[in-house]
């Protein structure tokens, strides 16, 4: 018998992701959370900033991983942990199907002709239409890492951990999966796209038409908007190219969101115009190309590599970065990763290997 082949992933997580494990969010967490709500200030748009609002997420959670909840409120939170100093540093939230109890909307870009043939002449415009057509998707949404905790692989580890949570609880997640990025703003903070558009409809600026987004508040945004066509052409040149565009500081997320399946398919957001990333949830990295495999408790050896591992399912659900070796079916790993885990040896545990 030929002798088993050890494989190890070619490119590796953070050297100090490992330092974080992602969780379900607790009942009492909802103090942590809130805090984090208020340290964004106004990064995690769709969360009101009042301790009532996070205690209701969290019951929500609760619901979800009990069964009890509807399909319209079914979602899950997921926080980034500090494993020295057990602080709640950063989060990702996950809604099974969004717009089931209130409108979703977006802008979709697409195009008109204008054309006659008595003049011989046509126009192509571009233009955005006010739609509703993600209703029934699941969305990642509210991924925030705290600004003290940034670059150290924390960002990384909340999509990876989303996706291998996604992969545990697959029948409750709809056949597509987006995700909203922040859209470009300029040298004073404001959006060029809202102060073209949505400032004409409204007598708040955007960051109160996201506050009452957070309320629940979302009828206004069919009763206020525009319902023809937006052509593009009309606006600013600085409003226009803001179109599908995304936030420098979120472009090394976005990168990385498309190599794990995400693509831009022509849905932008109805404030700032930021790109909406689409992807088909069983093709996405963490659900197609994770697999189940047995834990040993072995400190691993020369020609570890590193692995996105995942442990436990519903509340017990638990994600960290760490150095392993896999032969066959086995993953070799270390004590201290096992307990970060909640593991032991034999336990059974999802890997993804690092891309």
């Amino acid at each position: 018998m030929s002798r088993p082949e050890a494989h190890s992933p070619s490119r590796a997580p953070s050297a100090s992701a490992g330092r974080f494990i992602v969780r379900v969010a607790r009942a009492d967490d909802a103090a942590a959370f809130h805090a984090l709500v208020i340290e964004a200030d106004g990064a995690l748009e769709r969360h009101a900033e009042s301790p009532d609002a996070s205690r209701a997420t969290l019951e929500r959670v609760e619901r979800s991983l009990a069964g009890e909840a509807s399909d319209a409120e079914r979602g899950y939170l997921l926080l980034l942990e500090d494993c020295a100093s057990s602080e709640i540093v950063g989060c990702v939230q996950l809604v099974c199907s969004i717009g089931l109890d209130q409108p979703f909307y977006d802008y979709r870009l697409g195009r008109i002709v204008h054309s006659s043939s008595r003049l011989q002449s046509w126009r192509c415009h571009d233009v955005l239409y006010l739609c509703n057509d993600l209703t029934g998707c699941s969305e990642l949404h509210s991924l925030y890492v705290r600004r003290d905790a940034r670059g150290m692989g924390g960002a990384a580890l909340l999509t990876k951990a989303a996706q291998l949570f996604i992969a545990t609880r697959l029948t409750e997640f709809a056949p597509r999966t987006i995700i909203e990025m922040h859209g470009v703003r300029g040298a004073d903070d404001t959006s060029p796209f809202w102060e073209a558009v949505g400032r004409h409809f409204f007598k708040v600026d955007q960051r109160g038409a996201e506050r009452l987004v957070a309320q629940g508040r979302k009828a206004f945004i069919a009763e206020l908007m525009p319902k023809h066509p937006v052509y593009l052409s009309l606006l600013p040149e600085s409003a226009q190219a803001t179109v599908g565009g995304i936030h420098p500081e979120v472009a090394a997320l976005a990168r990385l969101l498309e190599r794990d399946g995400f693509h831009f398919e022509n849905h932008v957001d109805i404030f700032d115009a930021g790109m909406v990333l689409e992807a088909h949830t069983h093709t996405l990295n963490g659900v197609a190309n994770g697999r189940e495999v047995v834990a040993e408790e072995i400190d691993p050896a020369q020609g570890a590599g590193s692995w996105w591992i995942a442990a436990g399912e519903g509340a017990g659900f638990r994600v960290s970065a760490a150095d392993g070796v896999l032969i066959e079916e086995r993953l070799r790993l270390s004590p201290d990763t096992l307990r970060r885990l909640g593991a032991e040896s034999g336990s059974v545990v999802r890997v993804l290997g690092a891309a």
